[in-house]
């Protein structure tokens, strides 16, 4: 971070950040002074810390470029400060703050100046105590502060790291799938948005499932459920009529290649069963594998569902969309062949929140 010049707008939040940190310690001790205990240093710590990180200001405009270690310094500073005035062992552990601090810059230099300052620091001051302890006594204090600030250091930097690989692999994955499902969706327009509508309402019927499948997996799922299209060619996909027995042989094969395509992109088997199995029947007349019953995932069923839904409300080439009654009418007639009996009921249970989202997407789409 030191060899990057951090804007004024962010040097501005992270002092902000620091200013309320050090005024709310203030707060949490002027309560300790007043109905706990009093303390003579109140004064002088009341002013440290009303001044907290406003000297970081001063440096603002000639030194940018160290800001990160400028911050960092006067955090140590603060916490520093107090603990040498209060010389109470509980304070101790405060100084873990300042490495705390400084992951905010996400860079590992700083965070090792943190670290490295505040340990030294940690050491100066409980070595120099006042009078009254025994050498013993003040190594063990010593012993007990840095093993717990080196056991923090170690759990926090583990733990961002974590943290910050698993939020660049989710955001990856996201992006990834808006992708496949904006390249499906650009080669037909007759089906723009149809896997948006699909996920959501595959969402909805999770949320209303009484067992502990997760939404989200539900929602991504339908997001690429149909990316098996992209290995179908342009004459069958976007044919205008119905299509010939060995049309529909090709067509049926999406749901197989979009596995393999998800599956090569190192997306869960959970998400999988989703793209591979929502053409599955209860009645074990669907495709790719004629599965029956809950031999058919359950992620498969719901999205049976949620496609079956958007597909009789979206217009075709060949017919019209159905009107909200009708395909209510062929939910409650598809239950038990090809509809899961019970994800048919919890859709009709829930039909009129399902309906108004059906009919509130499709009349903005023909607007």
């Amino acid at each position: 971070m030191n060899a990057k010049l951090l804007t004024a707008r962010r040097i501005r939040t992270l002092i902000l950040i620091g200013q309320t940190a050090t005024l709310l310690a203030l707060f949490m001790l002027t309560i300790r002074n007043f109905l706990v205990a009093r303390f003579y240093e109140y004064p002088v710590i009341a002013l440290i810390l009303t001044v907290g990180f406003l000297p970081s200001l001063i440096a603002v405009p000639w030194a940018r470029r160290f800001m990160s270690y400028i911050l960092t310094a006067n955090a140590l500073v603060v916490v520093s400060l107090v603990f040498a005035l209060m010389r109470e062992w509980a304070l101790s552990g405060s100084f873990i703050l300042v490495p705390v601090f400084s992951l905010l810059f996400k860079d590992r230099a700083t965070y090792i100046f943190g670290t490295v300052t505040s340990l030294a620091a940690l050491v100066v001051l409980t070595l120099s105590d006042a009078p009254g302890l025994s050498q013993s006594a003040t190594m063990a204090n010593l012993f007990d502060g840095v093993t717990v600030f080196l056991e923090l250091i170690f759990l926090i930097y583990f733990i961002m790291r974590f943290l910050l690989r698993t939020s660049v692999r989710e955001a990856t994955h996201l992006q990834t799938i808006r992708v496949l499902t904006r390249s499906v969706e650009a080669r037909d327009t007759y089906t723009f948005g149809h896997s948006d509508r699909v996920a959501t309402m595959g969402r909805m019927i999770a949320e209303y499932h009484s067992s502990r499948i997760d939404p989200t997996l539900v929602y991504e799922s339908g997001l690429v459920h149909d990316v098996g299209k992209l290995s179908v060619p342009d004459q069958i996909l976007l044919k205008p009529g119905r299509l010939t027995a060995e049309e529909f042989t090709v067509i049926k094969r999406h749901p197989v290649e979009g596995a393999k395509l998800c599956e090569r992109l190192g997306m869960s088997p959970s998400l999988i069963d989703g793209v591979k199995y929502h053409h599955e029947r209860w009645d074990g007349r669907g495709y790719p594998l004629g599965l029956d019953r809950t031999q058919i995932p359950l992620i498969g069923r719901i999205l049976c569902v949620a496609d079956s839904l958007d597909a009789m409300a979206s217009r075709r080439a060949y017919r019209d969309a159905l009107n909200i009654e009708r395909i209510r009418q062929e939910i409650s007639d598809g239950s038990g062949t090809q509809f899961d009996p019970d994800i048919a009921a919890l859709t009709l249970l829930h039909w009129e929140s399902i309906a108004a989202y059906l009919e509130d997407k499709h009349r903005a789409r023909e607007a």
